[in-house]
């Protein structure tokens, strides 16, 4: 190579090492839901230009499109800031504003701008990013900032007509009770509440709330409640996260209306006193298991003799039928005193609203005498061979 070609060679050299850096432009950029924990993604990138509304609580991927940088691989740092969340004040442990990070690739391909930023309630998400800026990400290259929100809803659902107690399990043990569709990324969280009325914050207070409010709950079974009456539900989307020191916290959607539930239960007694034993009409006094709810119903009383066995069941002969009307306490009725002798009694509840109509599950166990008439205690009650009075 001569000198004089040698020499432009280095001069051509050093134009190209001296050639600045194409400039960066404002970023494009996009978002994608993406569980916060497990980093799988939920669905496909969308440009943040168009504001998207998401159905989505696991977490949200903030990306942007590679330009050409000079550099080798087309390298160039990027730097997220979260800029609004919707309670006013981030709580984004793992993209802490600013995240720096470097990055490389082809131009024009979609790239992670920083971590996932989680959930912390329905509202407008807004961020900045910026491309091309220095080592210690403090001077901003040319910054894009944009916007996305999130409404997520779950409301409860009722299931079939749930009772607090039943006499008989329903075949194939069913679900029956309230729950809630599962939220995209989340889970759905319901309360319920006896007699119940909205709070402050949405959630349901009353007399008696279940479950307890230490964990989420997807349902409620109808064995949860622990007795008949007024309920009402609501029911909310829910998903963990982290506060600022990294401890879980769990982000929730805005409680929903209140979805009115009557829980209803199959009809029992308490309790049983006898009036006037010696007397020729002798008096029964009933308490239902619920009073307050047995007022306007019912009850009926056939009184049986049991007069032997076939099997394991009492032959019984029908004496007479009393029937008496609940109040707010208890329902009185009299009987005409029958012959010595033990008696079975058949008590059969109309219905109330609560309270569904069928016979009490709990036998009446009757013991007459030549000198009174009373209950009789079920040990001291003859049985047919394998038979054994159904206690509840």
């Amino acid at each position: 190579m001569t000198r004089r070609a040698a020499g432009l060679a280095g001069a051509l050299l050093s134009l190209v090492i001296a050639a600045p850096a194409p400039a960066f432009a404002p970023p494009e950029l996009f978002v994608r839901p993406q569980t916060w924990n497990t980093h799988e993604p939920a669905g496909d990138w969308i440009p943040l230009a168009t504001a998207p509304a998401l159905n989505y609580l696991g977490g949200y991927l903030i990306g942007y499109r590679l330009q050409a940088s000079g550099q080798a691989n087309e390298f160039q740092r990027v730097a997220l800031s979260v800029t609004g969340v919707p309670d006013g004040s981030p709580t984004q442990p793992s993209a802490s504003s600013p995240f720096c990070v470097g990055r490389a690739g082809v131009p024009g391909t979609i790239v992670e701008a920083g971590p996932e930023l989680q959930f912390e309630g329905n509202g407008a998400y807004s961020v900045s990013v910026s491309v091309g800026a220095d080592r210690d990400c403090q001077t901003a290259g040319a910054s894009t900032a944009g916007a996305f929100s999130v409404d997520v809803h779950v409301a409860p659902v009722q299931v079939g007509e749930p009772q607090s107690f039943r006499v008989a399990p329903l075949a194939g043990n069913p679900f029956v009770g309230v729950q809630a569709p599962v939220p995209p990324g989340g889970s759905p969280d319901v309360r319920c509440a006896l007699n119940g009325t909205v709070a402050a914050d949405g959630s349901i207070t009353g007399a008696v709330v279940v479950p307890d409010g230490s964990f989420d709950h997807p349902a409620v079974v109808e064995r949860v409640f622990p007795r008949p009456g007024p309920w009402a539900c609501v029911a909310r989307g829910v998903v963990e996260g982290q506060d600022d020191n990294r401890d879980t916290v769990i982000f929730g959607t805005p409680w929903s209306a209140p979805l009115p539930v009557d829980v209803r239960s199959d009809f029992r007694r308490r309790t049983g006193t006898v009036s006037r034993p010696k007397a020729s009409r002798v008096g029964f006094t009933f308490v239902a298991e619920w009073p307050e709810l047995a007022g306007g119903g019912r009850g009926t009383v056939t009184l049986s003799r049991a007069t032997g066995c076939k099997g394991a069941r009492f032959k019984l002969r029908k004496v007479q039928t009393a029937s008496g009307t609940f109040d707010a306490k208890r329902m009185r009725l009299e009987l005409k005193r029958p012959k010595a002798g033990f008696y079975l009694g058949r008590f059969a509840f109309s219905g109330t609203r609560f309270l569904r109509s069928g016979d009490d599950p709990n036998p009446m166990l009757v013991l007459a005498t030549r000198a009174k008439v009373g209950f009789s205690d079920p040990k001291a009650f003859p049985h047919c061979p394998g038979y054994r009075p159904r206690l509840q």
